[in-house]
């Protein structure tokens, strides 16, 4: 089983009493008072003892704060500070953190950070792709809930995941009510088009943040590690019908990284197989995470 460390600040704002101390311990669960309260998180990956774009991660968490009327209850870099000293109390190296804030009211409430050891997907999934399905129910109007706020309540994420239950796929890709593709339950999608690597223009298309999708931090990278390689991004909308008529594509997010997809709602994409844009791009990802290992914390290329 994977080891799991967890670390909790309660905290009060706009009070005169003095917060009560923080608490960290290995452990199984969480306070039951947790569980009726408003929430936004960040779930974040250490490589080697070092926080994977942490900096992006907090500017994301206080982006989430302000959407739900609240805020960081510690300036950015006391948080990321907090975090780091969990990271280090865990003695865990290879990790995968969950960053959450949780609210009984809006001055009250705790931050918890929950950090497990990382256990690696199978290789199976990046050596020969995985399968994508559309899923039943549509993603929201966006005047009524913003998907730029990371919140812990993923209703819709939930419902699609039981879904999937009854036709197997490895993620479920979110459509607006018009159509568009959006992105999955927990990740961005992205698709190749234009001509074969290396024999001309390439285009990498992946939906805009005004089709309604949460600005992935890995996301982000990998659209400045393709501009850097020369390949044309286009942040757009998406239909059906330009994923499965893509050359290639794969999803990002945090744990998986850039992870091959070569099916869609029973569609073959391109040959059937992971791509060169996509191969190209993981191992530019990972050169990236190398090498702000190597610089240090905070840093960025």
């Amino acid at each position: 089983m994977p080891k799991l460390f967890i670390r909790q600040k309660p905290f009060f704002l706009r009070r005169l009493e003095k917060t009560p101390p923080e608490a960290s311990w290995p452990g199984r669960g969480l306070p039951v008072d947790c569980l009726d309260q408003a929430s936004c998180f960040e779930t974040l990956r250490a490589y080697g003892g070092r926080l994977f774009c942490l900096d992006r991660h907090v500017e994301r968490l206080a982006g989430s704060c302000k959407g739900l009327g609240r805020s960081l209850p510690l300036s950015k870099d006391e948080l990321k500070e907090w975090v780091e000293e969990g990271l280090r109390e865990s003695g865990l190296r290879n990790a995968l953190l969950r960053l959450t804030l949780f609210w009984k009211t809006p001055g009250e409430g705790a931050l918890v950070v929950m950090l497990r050891e990382f256990v690696s997907h199978p290789s199976e999934w990046y050596r020969r792709g995985t399968s994508l399905k559309t899923a039943a129910a549509k993603r929201g109007n966006l005047r009524a809930e913003s998907p730029e706020v990371k919140a812990g309540q993923y209703v819709s994420g939930i419902l699609s995941v039981l879904a999937s239950a009854r036709r197997p796929s490895h993620e479920m890709i979110f459509l607006q009510e018009a159509g568009a593709v959006v992105e999955g339950t927990i990740s961005n999608i992205f698709v190749v088009g234009g001509a074969e690597f290396g024999e001309g223009a390439v285009e990498l298309l992946t939906p805009a943040v005004y089709s309604g999708i949460l600005k992935g931090v890995t996301r982000d990278v990998v659209i400045q590690l393709a501009r850097r390689k020369g390949i044309k991004v286009g942040e757009t909308l998406l239909t059906r019908h330009d994923v499965y008529n893509a050359r290639e594509s794969f999803i990002t997010n945090t744990s998986s990284e850039v992870l091959p997809v070569v099916q869609v709602d029973g569609r073959k994409i391109g040959d059937g197989r992971p791509g060169p844009v996509t191969r190209a791009l993981r191992e530019e990802f990972k050169k990236y995470v190398y090498a702000e290992n190597s610089k240090g914390p905070h840093q960025r290329l």
